[in-house]
């Protein structure tokens, strides 16, 4: 029997300790998203999230709820939910969409409620 190491497991990569509102979302110069309290920089996806982009309505919005959902289309007070009575299937979307922002994505700061 050969014993061998275990594999290491990589660390998610550390996301900076910045902290933004969704005033500070709205009125950055920066192309930026927050999804599940974690803030995007999604400027390399500019066609996707810049103006007349599809996603459009993600930039410089709290998304989670949006994400969750698959829901473009939510009023800036739906959005201002945030996570509040989404459902266990609703929250398993939203950490599939973490993952994916954090894989391509630079983490530029945490998102907190005013």
């Amino acid at each position: 029997m050969s014993s061998s190491s275990p594999t290491p497991v990589r660390d998610a990569p550390a996301v900076p300790t910045t902290r933004f509102t969704a005033r500070d979302l709205a009125q950055s110069s920066a192309l930026v998203l927050a999804c599940d309290g974690v803030v995007f920089d999604v400027s390399d996806g500019a066609d996707f999230y810049g103006e007349n982009g599809p996603y459009a309505s993600l930039a410089r919005v709290d998304a989670s709820r949006a994400l969750a959902t698959m829901n473009l289309k939510l009023t800036h007070e739906e959005l201002a939910r945030g996570c509040e009575g989404l459902s266990a299937d609703e929250l398993a979307t939203l950490a599939e969409w973490k993952a994916k922002f954090m894989s391509k994505y630079r983490a530029v700061g945490t998102f907190t409620r005013e």
